[in-house]
């Protein structure tokens, strides 16, 4: 119903009040009028007169404490009518009334006023003293066609029906209806028990009844009816009821039937997947759905203020204007056209808009009907393709030294860009429609490759097939050729050749791009000759490495030992200040050399080495091994690493690395708050990444993030720190094929990934 804030609706409802043929008016909640019809005004003589906005007690001063009442009551919901009443006009004359009073409701079911509808019935009261009761029935019977009446007299208990009244019921005609059966007409439920509490009030309180309910004829088909009910009083009693009967069906369904449709076309509207919108004649949008305020970012509340102008891309308000012209005057029935709007957040959207124009009662125009698309992806999409199409033109026209050659599927040569030209020495125009690729490439080649092709696919394949039938396969293929020159000089290619199809995937060419490996070639050779030096190398490295570690290892026990025998035979010497360092010397020089050992371990495995290791079990372990430092620490390890996990790893190696990057991780703990670790795996790929989280010290990436796997590094002043640690692990973690990353925020903590084989 009419919302005052909402400028469509209440235009189409005052439309609707001001051209209704009967006496009806729209009032707000404080009885003031919102809208009016010419048969109000007329009825009560207020032609001419500017009523709109005014109070309704402020029109008809003397309008009774009764008629207020009545007001309120409605204003709480309830529907009041009657058929028969009187009203003392602002010149003190009596005018005689049927009303009806009802509340109206806003869009969120909230009463927003009420309904008054009257009909003037004061030349049919003036006449009532002249009128015998069936002068007054038969007046009723000729305000409308097909109306039957009835009788129930009350003295001797019959009841009396017109044939119009029983051909209703379809009842037969020799059929003499009684209270009972004619009550048990109506519809069991609400329609039965309201006609018997109305005819009942009709005899105990007098009063007149009009309802509109359904009956259930005699042959079982259900109609809608209007029955009205009449007392007729004798020494104020009720000696009968009379009125009139009236067949409503095709009406009432019609009137649920637009009532369903008004109700779809709401649903539809609200809950469309597409925008939609009612735009007024002067471009306001006076209702649209959520999908629209989705699609361009805007409440409802804020829409309502703007026009379609307002958010619509300059480029395209002279097209949309001239179109939404053309559909004013009629030249055509709707349009469609692609535009942009600026989403609240200042951005474009690409919408596909499609507009028509409803008409109102009198066949002039009254709003439009918009339907919005979003195609921004699409729109976007294909100004992406058209920059890459371009890009591509400029991208073969600038490849000055790869060779791109088209061709049909004849294998005729469509396109030969420069960069074919540079290298072949062929004009586009010498091959263009002219020649195949065959003549640039070396024809023993092209045997050689033909004959390979036809062993695998069981097919005699030669000549031009042997360059195009992997693509028409659906493969591509990309191998070294030798392409011959104009002046006969031969260079090694790269060549790729893939098929070109068409919308309908069907293969309508191939294209083949070639790129000059001769630089390339001779690389390979320089370094194929490097590695075989480095290889050598590194050879001698290892075995310099061994020898070194194991000489070391030998001077460095004779060392120790001959430290421990001065401990023992000569105890003074080791009351010199000098024989503490050298002690700590022997002690340092010791761990070098393992940790020297270890490395050159490390270099001589092989992936021979890897085994598949349960994941949760050596960390299970490494947590057992450390489970003193964790108490000591207070420290919580949270595991949530799968079982079901394996990784292909050392296992000397997959212990070592736990128990280090958990023993970091309590090591550098931090004192302002209790210590915890978390340890996670996930599956990328072909690796399982270990995820180690803590809470620690953490530590400044960009100052120390390239150090810190370097050997003897470290960053916290600990005293058991050596700066070894993280070295060895990376090394580990290399040798089995693996990886380990870092990050890290000071005072926040530190995560490593590690990275190893499935």
């Amino acid at each position: 119903m009419y919302n005052p804030n909402n400028k469509h609706i209440k235009d189409r409802s005052e439309l609707f009040v001001e051209q209704a043929p009967s006496a009806i008016a729209m009032f707000d909640r404080e009885i003031r009028y919102l809208a009016a019809s010419q048969e109000w005004l007329k009825d009560y003589n207020l032609e001419g007169q500017d009523i709109i906005g005014k109070s309704h007690y402020d029109v008809f001063k003397n309008i009774g404490q009764e008629w207020k009442d009545i007001h309120q009551e409605s204003l709480r919901g309830a529907i009041k009518k009657k058929q028969e009443d009187s009203f003392t006009t602002n010149d003190g004359s009596t005018q005689w009334i049927t009303w009806d009073v009802r509340p109206w409701y806003t869009e969120k079911n909230e009463i927003g006023g009420i309904l008054m509808y009257t009909a003037d019935i004061t030349s049919i009261k003036k006449k009532e003293h002249l009128l015998s009761r069936y002068q007054e029935l038969l007046e009723k019977t000729n305000e409308v066609a097909s109306i039957g009446t009835w009788e129930v007299d009350l003295k001797n208990g019959t009841v009396t029906w017109s044939k119009v009244t029983r051909d209703i019921h379809e009842a037969e005609e020799g059929f003499t209806p009684s209270i009972e059966s004619g009550i048990n007409f109506y519809k069991e439920g609400e329609s039965r028990d309201l006609v018997s509490k109305q005819f009942q009030a009709c005899i105990d309180k007098k009063e007149t009844f009009d309802l509109e309910l359904e009956i259930v004829t005699a042959k079982g088909n259900h109609k809608w009816i209007r029955t009205i009910g009449i007392p007729e009083i004798e020494n104020n009693e009720v000696i009968s009821v009379y009125g009139v009967f009236q067949d409503i069906d095709e009406k009432t369904k019609a009137n649920k039937l637009l009532a369903l449709q008004e109700e779809q076309f709401r649903q539809t509207f609200e809950f469309a997947a597409n925008g939609m919108a009612l735009v007024d004649l002067d471009g306001k949008w006076l209702q649209v759905n959520q999908s629209l305020c989705q699609i361009i970012g805007y409440p409802k509340r804020e829409l309502s203020k703007l026009t379609f102008a307002d958010i619509t891309h300059p480029d395209d308000l002279e097209k949309d204007f001239r179109l939404l012209n053309q559909l004013t005057k009629g030249e055509i029935d709707s349009y469609q056209m692609e535009k942009r709007y600026f989403h609240k957040k200042g951005h474009i959207i690409w919408v596909l808009l499609s507009a028509s124009m409803v008409k109102n009662s009198l066949g002039l125009p009254s709003h439009y009907v918009a339907q919005i698309n979003n195609i921004t992806e699409r729109k976007e999409a294909q100004i992406q393709l058209q920059e890459s199409i371009s890009k591509l033109q400029g991208i073969q026209d600038a490849s000055t030294q790869v060779c791109i050659i088209e061709t049909d599927l004849n294998g005729i040569i469509k396109s030969f860009n420069r960069g074919a030209e540079n290298l072949l020495g062929y004009s586009a125009k010498e091959m263009i429609n002219r020649q195949s690729p065959e003549v640039i490439h070396l024809a023993s080649e092209v045997k050689n490759r033909g004959k390979e092709l036809s062993k695998t696919y069981g097919i005699d394949i030669q000549g031009l097939q042997t360059l195009i039938y992997q693509a028409s396969i659906g493969h591509y293929e990309t191998r070294e050729w030798t392409y011959v020159r104009k002046d006969g000089s031969t260079f090694p290619v790269q060549l790729t050749v893939t098929a070109i199809k068409n919308s309908n995937n069907e293969i309508k060419g191939y294209l083949g791009m070639a790129t000059d490996v001769s630089s390339l070639k001779r690389v390979e050779e320089e370094v194929k000759s490097l590695l075989d030096v480095t290889k050598e190398q590194n050879e001698r490295l290892l075995n310099f490495a061994h020898i070194v570690s194991h000489n070391l290892r030998s001077h460095s026990g004779n060392l120790s030992m001959l430290t421990e025998l001065m401990k023992m035979e000569v105890p003074e010497a080791t009351q010199n200040p000098f024989f503490p360092l050298l002690t700590e010397a022997s002690d340092n020089l010791k761990e070098t050399i393992q940790h020297l050992n270890e490395v050159v371990a490390m270099s001589t495995k092989t992936n021979d080495n890897l085994h598949s290791l349960n994941l949760l079990e050596y960390i299970k372990k490494a947590q057992i091994n450390l489970h003193a430092s964790v108490l000591e620490s207070e420290t919580q390890i949270e595991n949530n690493v799968s079982p079901s996990i394996f990784v292909q790893a050392i296992p000397a190696y997959l212990e070592s690395i736990f128990l280090n990057l958990i023993s970091n991780a309590i090591k550098y703990r931090s004192s302002d708050r209790p210590n915890r670790i978390t340890i996670d795996a996930e599956t990328k790929k072909k690796f399982v990444v270990i995820k180690f989280t803590d809470n620690g010290r953490g530590m400044n990436m960009k100052l120390h993030g390239r150090k810190l796997f370097g050997m003897y590094k470290t960053f916290h002043g600990n005293e058991d720190a050596r700066g070894i640690g993280l070295f060895i692990t990376k090394n580990q973690i290399e040798a089995m094929n693996g990886k380990i990353e870092v990050e890290s925020e000071l005072d926040k903590g530190t995560t490593f990934k590690v990275y190893l084989k499935l």
